[in-house]
């Protein structure tokens, strides 16, 4: 992020100096995260800057924050944005936002319209993520002074990058895609939780940035499922992982499988690729899922003997009952829970008969509900590491 910010500032220095609109430097506030929340019949508007000195080294005075945040009500965003003014004592620039975090009260209420200006202003770029905060405020979660990485926006957006990438519960979901997913027939969004861990008050003072055990933590948590623009719910943890799976997600993540007598084996998931293939019998449709998993073993708590070609059979094939259970549970929740489609069935039932599309569309809810859906899950492990038995037996099963 320092680097990242230093080449803004010289950019800036170079091709602002002279021009009829340009902003003086010290002019400039650099925004870097956003949060909505509900307050009464406004939106409160929470903008968190940087605090340029404290984040460099050099001229850090190691006592001030190393980020600021702002907030004003409006009736609407652009009104709250305005209102701030009052209190910011820089412009606000926008170009370099990195997180849009809305909390769990307004996204109950409906997102879309607080999002209206995030898609139709030129200043605010489409490749920021956005996040529920998950029993939080968003402003309570941009106040919170992290560790490791000093800007709080910085912090969130490695993280869900970090977690999407190799964990698999999460969505690193940019605002453009959001957008898309809402006004896209025959799929509802879903968007990553985050919530705080320990008490809120606790990590706003500077001391949560000095602690090895820092009191308060921020953390990714769960799938929130939409209907239109208004949460309607969560997933669990391992059905999260069965959305990802469903919709081809999941880089990488761990399958824990138990061991033919005691213990686990942990296997390391190094590819997915999934398909979803709609058909119609008698003009009713069906959906089909075809995943192809591969990995690698990790860990083992037993002892198990890799040379035999019945252990790797055993594995792949707990492996395949894992990852088809987490699909399988993802799809029940979301049929007979919430009753809402947030894998795209209806994208790809639409595609494969428009006609057809057409008449139920209106109604997609409630023909997704009895879509019949079948999973079909093939794993292979390639590698066993560089042992053949396992350091717990070493003569093996």
């Amino acid at each position: 992020m320092k680097s990242r910010l230093l080449s803004v500032l010289i950019t800036f220095s170079l091709i602002l100096s002279g021009c009829w609109n340009s902003r003086e430097l010290d002019d400039i506030g650099i925004a870097v995260a956003l949060g909505f929340d509900k307050a009464g019949d406004e939106v409160l508007v929470s903008v968190q800057l940087v605090n340029p000195a404290e984040i460099s080294s050099k001229h850090s005075s190691g006592n001030k924050a190393p980020i600021v945040v702002y907030q004003e009500t409006g009736e609407t965003v652009f009104e709250a944005l305005r209102k701030m003014t009052k209190t910011v004592p820089l412009k606000t620039f926008f170009p370099h936002l990195r997180m849009l975090v809305i909390g769990e009260d307004l996204a109950k209420e409906g997102i879309a319209t607080s999002m209206d200006l995030l898609a139709r202003d030129q200043e605010f770029r489409t490749d920021f993520y956005v996040v529920i905060a998950k029993e939080n405020e968003a402003q309570q979660i941009l106040k919170m002074l992290v560790p490791v990485e000093k800007i709080t926006a910085q912090n969130l957006f490695n993280k869900l990058e970090t977690s999407s990438n190799v964990w698999a519960p999460t969505v690193a979901l940019k605002i453009g895609t959001l957008i898309d997913e809402f006004i896209s027939p025959g799929k509802q969004a879903v968007i990553t939780g985050v919530k705080i861990i320990g008490h809120p008050e606790e990590g706003t003072p500077s001391a949560n940035l000095q602690s090895a055990d820092p009191p308060v933590r921020l953390q990714y948590t769960d799938l929130a499922l939409f209907k239109e623009d208004k949460l309607k719910g969560w997933l669990t943890e391992a059905e999260s992982k069965g959305y990802n799976y469903i919709n081809g997600n999941v880089k990488s993540t761990i399958v824990t499988v138990p061991c033919s007598e005691k213990g686990s084996v942990a296997i390391e998931i190094l590819k997915t690729k999934s398909k979803i293939k709609a058909h119609f019998t008698k003009g009713k449709p069906s959906i089909e899922i075809l995943l192809k998993a591969m990995g690698n073993v990790g860990e083992v708590e037993c002892g198990m003997n890799f040379e035999k070609s019945e252990t790797i059979k055993y594995l792949e094939k707990q492996m395949q009952k894992d990852i088809k259970g987490k699909m399988q549970q993802s799809i029940k929740t979301a049929q007979e829970t919430y009753h809402v489609d947030i894998f795209g069935f209806g994208e790809v039932i639409h595609r494969k008969r428009p006609s057809y599309w057409k008449d139920v569309k209106e109604q997609w809810d409630e023909h997704f509900d009895d879509l019949p859906v079948k999973v079909q899950v093939s794993a292979q492990i390639r590698q066993i590491g560089k042992r053949n038995h396992s350091v717990v037996n070493r003569s093996g099963e």
